[in-house]
């Protein structure tokens, strides 16, 4: 017989299946291409449709799919290269504090002092 106590506790752990696979950034990258290329043939279909319809506000509307549709693809393709500009930027971000925990403020002083503390200004959230 199980108390409250033994379900409460397997009840807050976490369930993980134990060979789950998680996708690659390969995998990821070919979802991705794939979504691109269907974004881009729903695109066209639109297109197609577009210029047979004679209602001028069917093909707005459909234009204006077609437009936020682009916009989509865009960023798709997009995501990646702005992942990795994020990442490097986290990298720098990690190196200067290491770099500098601990310094006082005579250790960086001039130029490298200045850029440090401009960088830990941008890095904080506005209040």
């Amino acid at each position: 017989m199980f108390s409250k106590n033994s379900k409460a506790g397997r009840a807050s752990q976490p369930k993980s299946i134990p060979h789950a696979k998680q996708p690659s950034a390969e995998d990821k990258q070919s979802q991705d291409d794939n979504v691109v290329q269907l974004l881009g043939a729903t695109i066209s279909a639109i297109n197609a449709t577009k210029d047979l319809v004679p209602i001028d506000l069917v093909k707005g509307i459909l234009g204006m799919i077609v437009n936020i549709l682009t916009v989509a693809q865009a960023v798709i393709k997009n995501k990646s290269d702005f992942q990795a500009i994020a990442d490097k930027c986290e990298t720098i971000r990690d190196i200067l504090e290491q770099a500098t925990k601990g310094a006082t403020k005579d250790d960086l002083k001039g130029y490298l002092g200045h850029c440090i503390n401009s960088a830990q200004q941008v890095s904080r959230p506005h209040q």
